[in-house]
């Protein structure tokens, strides 16, 4: 599993999912969010690989096959490059697990539109899930959030 973006919900996630018997990544652009996943996973079971990225898109190609990426860092402009690079990718290769994406119904209106006039087709945008998560489970507290993605998440393994 791959996740892009360690803020509030990242943190979160990281605390329930490295507690799993898992292949994790965590990647971010902004080193002090890196640093605080990283004190929070460590000595936890999971094998977890931390990365700072300024371009977190280049890392999607360091993915292992079979890969589920969450998508949800901290600024709509790095979510959108970083479907593009999935997308390319699955593409490509067709090779990863899954793709969510953090987000309302207003910004999936505006990626879906971004990414057709980027060349996709309506199959491949249909392929992120968007919003990412175990639906009508509702709450907007980090940890509530955090839960309803992992749960996705480990039913998709």
């Amino acid at each position: 599993m791959a996740v892009f973006g360690c803020g509030h919900v990242g943190l979160e996630l990281a605390r329930i999912l490295s507690r799993q018997d898992a292949d994790l990544w965590f990647c971010d652009s902004r080193p002090e969010a890196v640093d605080a996943v990283a004190a929070e996973v460590d000595g936890a079971p999971a094998s977890v690989r931390m990365r700072h990225s300024m371009v977190p898109e280049e890392v999607v190609d360091e993915l292992p096959r079979g890969c589920h990426v969450v998508v949800m860092t901290h600024d709509h402009g790095e979510d959108l490059h970083l479907c593009q690079a999935l997308l390319t990718r699955a593409r490509a290769s067709g090779d990863l697990g899954s793709v969510g994406l953090i987000g309302s119904s207003a910004k999936w209106a505006r990626f879906r539109m971004k990414l057709g006039d980027a060349g996709f087709t309506d199959g491949e945008i249909n392929s992120i899930r968007c919003p990412v998560g175990i639906p009508d489970l509702g709450g907007r507290h980090p940890a509530t959030i955090a839960v309803s993605i992992a749960a996705d998440l480990l039913q998709r393994m």
